[in-house]
C-alpha cells in the first residue's frame, strides 16, 4: 500500500510538471501579437507572479549585499591608497617649507654676519636635553674655538628695520671643542630689559610655557602690548640692544605698585639647529 501511495504522489507530480510546461510552451508560441492575456495565461501569472516576486527581491537584495560587501572593501583600499598618497605629500610640504625656511634663515644669518662684526663664531646645535628642549642645549664649539663662559648666544631674527640679532640664551659651561648653553628659557636665566622705545628698564624672571614673564621697575612706565623689547645690558650678562622679543599682555597689579609684562620670543626653539656666538660679559 505504501508503494502504491509513493507512485500515485509521483504521477500526480509528473502530471502536473507535463500540464504546466505544456501551458508555458502554448504562451510562448502564440504570445507575439497579442494585446491581452488569455485565460491560461492569466491564470498561470496568477500563480507564478508571486513566486517571481520572492525570487527577484532575494536575487535583489544578495546583489545589494555582494555590492556593499566588495564595494566596502574596494573603498577601504583606495581609502588605504589614500592616506598613503596624502602622507607623501604632506612629507613634501614639510620639506618644502623646510627648505624655505633654511633659505629665510640662511638669508638672514649672512645678512647679519655681514653687517655686525662682534659675531665671532658660528656653531651647530649637537644635542638638546631630554625633556628640556627649551632650556638647554650643546653646540659643537668649545675652548679650542675660543668659546669662553659667558659668551651670548643667538640667532638672526627679522623685525621692521631689517635684520637683528635675537636673543637665545647663554654659554655657561665649556669643552674643547662643545659647550653648554642655557637658554632664557631657562628658570634660572634672569633677562633685564628696556623697552626700545624708551630708556624704561624691567626685569624677566619666570617662565610660563614659552612666554617670559617679568615687570617693570617702573610701575608708571608706558609699556604696550606689540612693544619690542631688548636687553638692558643690566645686571652684568647679556650686552645691550639685543632683541628679546614682544609684549604680548600687560597686567597692573591692584595696588598699582606693580606693571606685570608678559614677552614671546621670536626664537623657535623646537627647531633650531645652528646659533650665533658673540662675546659677553662675563657670568660668574
Amino acid at each position: 500500500m505504501a508503494k502504491f501511495g509513493y507512485n500515485n504522489k509521483l504521477r500526480k507530480r509528473v502530471f502536473f510538471f507535463a500540464v504546466t510546461l505544456f501551458l508555458i510552451l502554448t504562451i510562448a508560441i502564440s504570445n507575439s501579437n497579442k494585446e491581452y492575456m488569455s485565460i491560461g495565461e492569466n491564470a498561470i501569472g496568477t500563480v507564478i507572479s508571486p513566486v517571481n516576486k520572492v525570487f527577484y527581491v532575494i536575487g535583489s537584495k544578495f546583489k545589494e549585499s555582494f555590492n556593499y560587501v566588495f564595494g566596502t572593501k574596494k573603498m577601504r583600499e583606495d581609502n588605504q591608497k589614500l592616506i598613503v598618497e596624502n602622507a607623501k605629500l604632506k612629507k613634501n610640504v614639510d620639506n618644502l617649507n623646510k627648505v624655505i625656511g633654511d633659505k629665510r634663515y640662511l638669508q638672514e644669518e649672512y645678512e647679519l654676519l655681514s653687517k655686525d662684526r662682534t659675531i665671532k663664531s658660528k656653531a651647530f646645535i649637537t644635542g638638546k636635553d631630554p625633556g628640556n628642549i627649551f632650556t638647554r642645549f650643546t653646540i659643537d664649539k668649545g675652548s679650542m674655538d675660543k668659546i669662553k663662559k659667558g659668551d651670548i648666544v643667538i640667532e638672526a631674527v627679522s623685525s621692521n628695520d631689517g635684520i637683528e640679532k635675537g636673543l637665545v640664551g647663554v654659554v655657561t659651561e665649556v669643552g674643547l671643542n662643545h659647550s653648554k648653553v642655557d637658554t632664557i628659557m631657562n628658570s634660572g636665566n634672569n633677562v633685564g630689559f628696556r623697552l626700545a622705545k624708551s630708556e624704561d628698564v624691567g626685569i624677566l624672571n619666570e617662565k610660563e610655557k614659552d612666554i617670559l614673564k617679568g615687570y617693570m621697575y617702573d610701575s608708571n612706565a608706558d609699556v604696550k602690548v606689540g612693544d619690542v623689547l631688548t636687553t638692558s645690558g643690566l645686571g652684568g650678562v647679556y650686552p645691550r640692544d639685543i632683541k628679546i622679543g614682544e609684549v604680548t599682555e600687560v597686567i597692573k597689579t591692584k595696588d598699582n605698585f606693580t606693571k606685570i609684562v608678559k614677552c614671546k620670543s621670536q626664537i623657535n626653539f623646537n627647531n633650531m639647529y645652528r646659533v650665533l656666538i658673540v662675546d659677553g660679559q662675563g657670568v660668574n
